[in-house]
């Protein structure tokens, strides 16, 4: 099936996630496909900095449980380590191996986040909860949102395809119920509350998932969840914060060029999942995506958005998209054997990716 793309084509071998519906990557991806909700009104600790008179309660998806009492750098280690640790059970990876892997490691754009002092803080905090004193060294950052998980994948796998990796963990990490992110998004208008039906609703998640050089994952025996391919990125100057209407040019751009990129030009598609939140910007985008960059697809398609259970998760979600078609996949409930992963980050970056059954190739083999 992969055909004269196949050296595009690299296994996916394991996933690990922290969401508010699960704390581990199974339990969370059946809790997704059972439409859980884990959506509280925030508590006062979460309350947006700067806005202490307001009234309305303010509803997000924290991960009671995981999060409470971690705040700032401690909160986001705290979410990316034990995502990484579930990656390593179900990976059957150890922590020698993880320590010859590159992290490439999404994060939000902007404030600490882009700060490369950040980053070193960052890197030595999860090698030092893991113990894991290589690892530093190993972890590159993104901090450009929603999609950065899609543009590290894309440099990951031409590292692989180059030679210079054998394995390479791919992820995100965010929060949007912190106090200073929750300031922001209020002030901006876009929080889902009484006087604004049609914002976001604030999650928080850590997700990560492994490729491999094909002969590395035939060597350890692994796993093949799905078979990944045609990462692609694109550019749309359009952002939220204009107020502008989006045509959705960029993610158009970032999904042809996936679908171009395939043996098959994706037409056995039956699913797409996206970072839909509820935001007017988004949903445009899409309906005027679709119609110029889908038309190749023979067959219908459902739509699935995990931010309908767990809130926008930010610089995690495409991750998380990645995950749970993965799983998805694996288990046959996908009901198909191509699902189409894309993402938008509010300051421009445009992802895609597919992903391919590996079912059947168990099958015969």
């Amino acid at each position: 099936m992969r055909g004269e793309h196949q050296e595009e084509a690299v296994p996916l071998t394991g996933i690990g996630m922290m969401t508010s519906v699960g704390f581990g990557a199974y339990p969370a991806c059946a809790a997704l496909r059972a439409g859980i909700v884990r959506m509280v009104e925030l508590d006062a600790s979460q309350k947006a900095a700067g806005h202490p008179d307001w009234k309305p309660p303010l509803v997000g998806s924290p991960m009671k449980g995981l999060t409470d009492g971690y705040f700032g750098l401690g909160r986001w280690t705290r979410m990316a380590v034990d995502a990484l640790r579930d990656l390593m059970v179900n990976a059957r990876l150890s922590g020698a191996e993880l320590e010859q892997s590159g992290i490439f490691l999404g994060l939000p754009a902007g404030t600490w986040s882009s700060s490369p002092e950040r980053h070193q803080q960052f890197a030595t905090r999860i090698a030092q909860w893991l113990q894991l004193p290589g690892l530093q060294s190993c972890i590159r950052f993104y901090p450009e949102g929603h999609a950065s998980a899609l543009k590290a994948l894309q440099e990951a796998v031409a590292q692989i395809h180059q030679g210079r990796l054998t394995r390479a963990v791919i992820g995100g990490v965010d929060s949007l119920v912190d106090q200073e992110r929750l300031a922001s998004l209020l002030t901006g208008g876009r929080l889902k509350t009484d006087e604004n039906p049609v914002g976001l609703i604030p999650g928080e998640a850590s997700a990560f998932f492994l490729v491999e050089s094909p002969r590395h994952a035939r060597r350890r025996k692994a796993e093949v969840l799905a078979w990944l391919e045609a990462a692609r990125i694109a550019h749309e100057p359009v952002s939220p914060a204009s107020k502008q209407p989006c045509n959705g040019l960029g993610l158009g751009q970032a999904v042809s060029a996936t679908l171009t990129g395939l043996a098959d030009h994706g037409a056995a598609t039956g699913l797409i999942i996206c970072d839909l939140n509820g935001e007017l910007y988004r949903a445009e985008e899409f309906s005027k995506m679709a119609p110029r960059s889908l038309h190749r697809l023979q067959q219908s398609w459902r739509l699935w958005h995990p931010a309908d259970c767990i809130g926008d998760t930010g610089a995690a979600s495409a991750a998380i998209s990645v995950c749970v078609g993965a799983r998805a996949l694996a288990r046959g409930y996908a009901r198909t054997d191509g699902v189409l992963v894309c993402a938008s980050s509010d300051e421009g970056l445009r992802g895609s990716m597919y992903l391919r059954s590996a079912r059947k190739e168990a099958v015969r083999s």
